[in-house]
């Protein structure tokens, strides 16, 4: 069984919005405030009811309420008929006993609706509360029920649900969180009940030993003297309770307790004890950002553990990782921003390719609204520092994202932007044969507006570096001043040494095309324009690379 939709109304972020799932695995990515964690929640809730792992009953607070409508229900009259509701809706497959038109959208499906609305047996209490509506600023939840029912009209219990979730968000976990049913399970798995008894006597008993040590004994002959706490005998003593001796223990990591370990390891291992614990339970895993605290090496043992312990669980997971992303497939990506794309039909090919090297900042294509793709970090230096002489400011200060593609390739990223609709300048060497290297690679992406390709026509000039030479050589003064600003001392000597505009155009060229270290040579050259305090000349083509007008 798994969820296929989610219908949201009034709640948090979202007035009325749709979503589409895949039934195995959901990677939410979006900007920071998109509603990743909105979407999680309300599955929870629907779910589970309950919010953040607490009974829903306890956690109605105006906050959850969307803006708009809370708004609309500030500016009314305060009537009942004008307070607003929340409603979640979820359309699942595989539970029989829930099927019903009990939804929004009036189909005939396997779903769960839970809505929080007014309470109409509480209207004689309400309309006195409204006698002064100017003193109410929040939307009164006091006077709010929660309706919990399936597709079918039936109420939905806690102890009878069909279908289970479990959300895990690392940033909230508890040290002990997962602990204490980790540690009984492996006890039951490991010791016979007779075993079991005879740990708990000899837990209890070392405890009953700290109790007669003699600092303890000094501490409660001097504890309360005066009966001022009560009247009867106080004394500090360590729990000897032996129901549950269990919670008395704790894990450590290389001789640490769990709570004193560093918090990425911390994280990691509360994740696994969360799946683990509650794997076999569920049918819904809610996983919330888990790179958090993460090195790079450890989050990929996660991910695989991930992948490894999900088994045929639906898994939602929020990431702002691009490995996360990459590693567990880029067909499985749901984009949550003013629209709501899945990639679930993106070329095959280019989600197997970033699986396999899954260090490539794909998640920047997904979340930037422009930006340019160039070759090589010497293109990146080039295009920022153009930029900076034009406006004082980098790119990314306006909000354009230089991405170096790499060995990856163009396509990769371009894909992406094809599905996405992010807007992209392609800067492009043409490599000799500008039809074959610029035209003919674009009409690919012909019908895609969004997306331009950027170089200069002429094949001598095949790379950055012709362009840019060719570009400041309107006279020698202009080209020395050039060579000077990009070249080393020794090579500039050498370079000094040709007699004529030509010759010493053509000896740059002919020391960026040497091989064994030209590509040094270009970022060295590009980082030293980057740093300069002249400036230097910059072709049309360039420029228009990081114009999105």
């Amino acid at each position: 069984m798994h969820i296929e939709k989610l219908i949201i109304k009034n709640f948090k972020k979202f007035s009325d919005r749709e979503f589409d799932f895949n039934q195995d695995l959901n990677i939410l990515v979006g900007d920071n405030d998109s509603g990743k964690s909105t979407i999680q929640e309300a599955i929870e809730i629907a779910l589970n009811c309950s919010y953040r792992g607490k009974p829903l009953s306890g956690e109605i607070k105006p906050e959850l309420f969307n803006l708009d409508a809370t708004r609309t229900y500030l500016k009314s009259n305060k009537s009942s008929k004008n307070l607003p509701y929340i409603k979640i809706e979820l359309f699942l497959d595989g539970i029989a006993e829930y099927r019903g038109q009990n939804n929004s959208i009036n189909k005939n499906s396997d779903g769960i609706s839970l809505t929080i609305k007014f309470d109409d047996d509480l209207q004689a209490v309400y309309e006195e509360f409204i006698k002064s509506p100017d003193a109410i600023k929040s939307i009164p939840v006091e006077f709010y029920k929660i309706e919990w029912v399936d597709f079918a009209w039936n109420k939905i219990k806690f102890l009878n649900k069909k279908m289970n979730g479990l959300f895990v968000d690392p940033s909230r976990l508890h040290p002990a969180y997962g602990r204490n049913q980790y540690i009984s399970r492996i006890i039951n798995s490991s010791l016979t009940k007779e075993e079991q008894a005879l740990l708990s006597v000899n837990y209890r008993q070392l405890k009953q030993l700290f109790n007669d040590q003699p600092q303890v004994k000094l501490i409660n002959e001097n504890l309360d003297n005066e009966n001022i706490v009560t009247s009867k005998k106080l004394e500090i003593i360590a729990d000897v309770s032996v129901s549950s001796f269990e919670t008395g223990l704790q894990l450590s990591v290389d001789d640490v307790n769990l709570p004193q370990v560093g918090k990425g390891e911390q994280n990691k291992i509360q994740i696994k004890l969360a799946i683990q614990n509650k794997a076999s339970n569920v049918d819904v895993i809610l996983l919330e950002e888990p790179e958090n605290h993460l090195s790079h090496t450890n989050l990929a043992k996660l991910v695989k553990y991930i992948e490894q312990q999900r088994q045929d669980k639906q898994l939602f997971i929020t990431t702002h990782s691009s490995y996360v992303l990459n590693k567990l497939s880029l067909e499985k990506l749901c984009l949550i921003n003013e629209s709501y794309i899945r990639l679930n039909e993106i070329d095959k090919s280019v989600s197997k390719s970033l699986k396999r090297l899954p260090g490539y900042d794909t998640l920047r294509v997904v979340l930037s609204q422009k930006i340019v793709l160039v070759e090589g970090p010497s293109d990146e230096l080039i295009l920022k520092r153009s930029y900076l002489d034009l406006h004082d400011r980098l790119p990314e200060d306006d909000g354009i994202d230089i991405i170096v593609v790499r060995g990856i390739g163009f396509n990769n990223y371009l894909e992406i932007a094809k599905k996405v609709r992010t807007r992209v300048n392609v800067l492009k060497d043409n490599d000799g044969n500008h039809k074959n290297n610029i035209g003919e690679y674009s009409k690919k992406y012909g019908d895609c507006e969004w997306i331009n390709f950027l170089a200069t026509p002429d094949n001598e000039q095949y790379s950055l570096e012709p362009v840019l030479i060719s570009t400041n050589k309107s006279s020698e003064k202009e080209l020395d001043s050039y060579a000077k600003i990009t070249l080393s001392t020794q090579t500039y000597n050498k370079y000094n040494d040709e007699k004529s505009l030509d010759d010493k155009s053509k000896f740059l060229v002919k020391w960026y095309a040497d091989e064994g270290g030209a590509g040094k040579k270009k970022v060295d050259s590009a980082m030293r324009v980057f740093e300069a305090e002249q400036k230097i000349k910059y072709p049309e083509f360039i420029l228009k690379a990081l114009s999105f007008e």
